[in-house]
């Protein structure tokens, strides 16, 4: 019989500080997250095709510039802004789908930030639409529909992106805390040192008579 195994028994056990590790924030869906990237994408797409073809398409008052002048003094436009209202809309377009593609890029690695980015691409898309549509409102002409149905693309890849369900998915994992548990500091406890048991270790006090060496 071993007789130290009840004072070993008897240690107090050793407590544990910090708080539970932090659950990760529910909501989320990285499936239409997915589905978000990849419709900006598509939409980046479209973008670049229409602004590409711009570039590369002269515009009418470059084209025909003394039926362009006619056509101004006979509806009251203003010439001088259809030079900046079309450089505008070229970069726009081509803003906007470099906005929706890095976008896209950042929400497939799960960063918060592609989100916004894709929802802000929004409004630069807004803004392209406006430069076609005042463009031909000085020709007294209706706007192309590519840059209208491009516009409305965009908005709907954009505003679910800022939803519930996709922020929520991209916000990276809460990592585990080490620590004293919240509401101050709370020392270790201190436990009065324990010995061994009675009849354990050496004996005490002087040997019996009788015991050790002789005289």
């Amino acid at each position: 019989m071993m007789p130290n195994q009840g004072w070993q028994q008897n240690q107090p056990p050793q407590q544990q500080w910090g708080p539970p590790p932090p659950q990760q924030p529910r909501g989320g869906s990285f499936v239409m997250a997915i589905i978000v990237a990849v419709g900006a994408l598509g939409v980046a797409l479209f973008w670049a095709i229409l602004g590409v073809k711009e570039l590369l398409t002269e515009d009418m008052h470059e084209v025909d510039p003394e039926g362009i002048a006619i056509r101004l003094a006979k509806v009251g436009g203003n010439g001088d802004l259809l030079t900046p209202l079309s450089i505008a809309g070229n970069v726009l377009d081509l803003i906007t789908a470099a906005a929706l593609v890095v976008g896209a890029l950042l929400i497939l690695l799960r960063k918060l930030p592609g989100a916004f980015l894709v929802a802000g691409s929004v409004v630069v898309a807004i803004l392209a639409a406006v430069c076609r549509i005042v463009y031909y409102m000085q020709l007294d002409w209706s706007a192309p529909s590519e840059s209208f149905i491009a516009a409305v693309l965009t908005l709907i890849v954009g505003v679910p992106a800022i939803l519930p369900p996709v922020t929520k998915a991209l916000k990276p994992a809460a990592q585990p805390q080490f620590g004293h548990p919240q509401g101050g500091y709370h020392p270790p406890q201190q436990f009065p040192p324990q010995g061994p048991p009675p009849g354990y270790g050496p004996p005490q006090g002087p040997p019996p008579p009788g015991y050790g060496p002789p005289r």
